[in-house]
């Protein structure tokens, strides 16, 4: 979605003197709050609503989208540096579970996804186990997924400064898709979309426009996402989660090119 001069809406047009400009992506704060619990991020406005409920799921807060009753969007006043607020209420949430998941991340940033945990070990607990061999995906099918991937991102192209994510299923379909300054709202921008529109996140698969860095590979173990792939390469870190929890690791999708980490027995 753009304004009536075609840019997008995560973008803005500066003026960089001598008659020249620039398209830039937007980079502005966003407070999630859900049962007098907050976080602050910096993000790229749009689809906020769908970014605050896959960063719930994604983040083990929620463990079903139909535990959110109500969201409730309120805009800030940039003039008196209040950001704008995505409010969530739940319904039979424990508040032990919302403190202790949400007070080890007061601040996301785009450099620390698990701002907070001391122990490795942590990283999987509390996540229940893939479905084995499920969905079975075509190998030759995924640089196609990637084609139509690469052409849902306008504001990457208008700016060249933005990360992309999507939820698919096996046939290739395009479940939920985010665009964002930051890497980790861009997944939970997809992750929202698809669960908030019914979608089983236990067949999907997550694209990622960059690396596959252990945090964002961790957003998809904790929503059942069983297969990964990224066009860049995988940490080592992201491969031992992928290991231990029985998932698909796919990286350096370019073209007809592509390494599988860890097959999961899905890939045919």
């Amino acid at each position: 979605m753009g304004d009536p001069e075609g840019i997008p809406h995560g973008a803005v047009e500066r003026d960089l003197g001598g008659g020249e400009t620039d398209r830039l992506v937007r980079e502005e704060p966003l407070l999630i709050s859900v049962r007098e619990q907050s976080v602050l991020t910096m993000r790229t406005p749009g689809d906020d609503e769908n970014l605050a409920i896959g960063f719930l799921l994604s983040e083990g807060v929620l463990t079903d989208v139909a535990q959110a009753t109500s969201i409730d969007t309120e805009p800030g006043d940039p003039e008196q540096l209040q950001p704008d607020v995505v409010r969530i209420g739940l319904a039979r949430a424990a508040a032990a579970r919302i403190a202790g998941r949400l007070t080890r991340t007061h601040e996301i940033r785009s450099s620390c996804g698990i701002c907070g945990l001391v122990d490795a070990d942590e990283l999987l607990e509390d996540t229940l186990p893939l479905l084995s061999g499920v969905p079975r995906l075509a190998r030759a099918s995924i640089p196609t997924m990637f084609e139509e991937f690469g052409r849902r991102q306008s504001l990457f192209a208008a700016t060249g400064a933005s990360h992309a994510a999507a939820i698919c299923d096996a046939d290739g379909l395009v479940l939920g898709f985010g665009e964002d300054v930051g890497r980790h709202n861009a997944l939970d921008k997809a992750i929202g979309a698809a669960a908030r529109d019914g979608h089983d996140l236990s067949h999907g698969i997550a694209l990622l426009s960059g690396r596959a860095g252990f945090d964002l590979v961790l957003k998809c173990m904790r929503v059942r996402i069983p297969i990964v792939a990224s066009v860049s390469a995988a940490s080592a870190l992201s491969f031992d989660l992928c290991q231990s929890a029985g998932a698909t690791l796919v990286g350096f999708v370019r073209g007809e090119r592509l390494k599988v980490y860890c097959d999961g027995g899905r890939l045919i």
